[in-house]
């Protein structure tokens, strides 16, 4: 009789995952390992707020609104525990939540954290797609590999048994088996494949690696970075080089057009950068370069200090310089039409002298304002 390997699939938690996993459209599966997690269930968390008294941790967002400070990885890391354990296979759909467990989960977070009312919206996006993301890992890393294999994709994984109810997860497989399941899934798997410039950031995204430019000295505390600097720095490794090739062409494209930018030879309209010239208009909203959450609008709205005052100066100053440019232009096409003007009252002067002395008048008049002006030429040979 043949007895059936206990399975189980590794994967990175979905606590590991970047903040900026949901940007890019960095769903891409990266092709290099990483290193594995298991379940963050933030037993030292707990236990300091136990020993504290029930003292919460205040969290912090930076200018784009994005989780920042002391707390940022704990906080982030929390969130994959609430909604792999509150929520899990319950509900197919994000959307489909309750809004009472919705209120649980924030109940829950308040719970241990300080958190402003006003961050609930922000928060329950956050949940949505770190729930999304968390199926996607297990359809990934348990589902397909199992497909034809009834048997084992009747088990639970093992790493999620202790929190998975059975008939919720008979749901979930059934779910991932329709055609309706099929035809989102190979929608995405479509909108994946047209993104190759895949990312090195680990679970800290892109606040992490902004701390670290800021630790390297490579930018000031209370500086927002450029967009292009992140993008570049997200796909450097450790060395500063990118192996995939396509990723350093459009890496020195950025570069180039940084410079152009910055010599004046490329004129930037407001709410644009590099990497709007060298990747297009942004679509759906989010922005390339700075992480989960950041629209447009935030981007470019949030007050710019010191070094990206200093570029924004620099911006300024090539604008005011093609405004003299395009002034310059209209003053000559103002003298030309000056000059123009002249020689033509010098030409009628002399037509005027000449028809005087020869006993002649020109009659100039002008007609009513509903009409064009016109001159009219008495007869002058009668």
């Amino acid at each position: 009789m043949e007895v059936e390997e206990e399975s189980d699939f590794s994967d990175r938690d979905l606590t590991g995952e970047s903040e900026s996993d949901f940007s890019d459209m960095d769903l891409t599966a990266h092709k290099t390992k990483t290193p594995k997690r298991g379940l963050t269930r933030l037993p030292k968390m707990r236990t300091a707020f136990t020993n504290s008294g029930g003292k919460k941790h205040k969290v912090t967002f930076d200018e784009l609104q994005k989780f920042s400070g002391e707390y940022r990885s704990e906080f982030s890391s929390f969130f994959g525990d609430l909604v792999r354990e509150h929520v899990g296979f319950r509900f197919l759909a994000w959307k489909t939540v309750p809004t009472e467990v919705k209120d649980k989960l924030w109940e829950e977070i308040t719970r241990f954290y300080d958190i402003d009312a006003c961050r609930r919206r922000f928060v329950m996006t956050r949940l949505g797609d770190l729930l999304r993301n968390f199926r996607r890992k297990v359809y990934a890393g348990y589902i397909v590999p199992n497909l034809g294999k009834p048997k084992k994709l009747a088990r639970i994984p093992k790493r999620y048994r202790s929190m998975v109810e059975q008939t919720d997860w008979d749901k979930f497989v059934t779910y991932t088996q329709s055609d309706e399941f099929k035809d989102v899934s190979n929608k995405r798997k479509t909108a994946r494949s047209k993104y190759v410039y895949d990312h090195h950031l680990g679970r800290g995204g892109y606040a992490y690696l902004r701390e670290k430019l800021v630790q390297n000295n490579e930018l000031s505390v209370d500086e927002i970075p450029s967009r292009a600097l992140m993008w570049r720095k997200a796909r450097e490794n450790k060395n500063g080089e990118y192996k995939n090739v396509d990723v350093k062409d459009i890496a020195d494209k950025i570069i180039d057009t940084e410079t152009q930018i910055k010599d004046g030879s490329v004129n930037l309209d407001p709410g644009t950068d590099a990497l709007t010239l060298v990747f297009g208009k942004e679509k759906g909203g989010y922005l390339k370069g700075v992480g989960y959450g950041v629209t447009s609008s935030r981007y470019w709205q949030s007050p710019r200090t010191k070094g990206s005052s200093k570029e924004r100066i620099a911006q300024l100053e090539f604008q005011l310089h093609n405004e003299r440019l395009e002034r310059g232009k209209k003053d000559e096409q103002i003298k030309t039409l000056s000059m123009q003007m002249a020689e033509t009252n010098n030409t009628l002067n002399q037509v005027l002298a000449h028809l005087a002395a020869q006993g002649q008048t020109l009659q100039i008049c002008s007609l009513s304002a509903d009409k064009m002006s016109q001159t009219q030429v008495s007869d002058l040979f009668y």
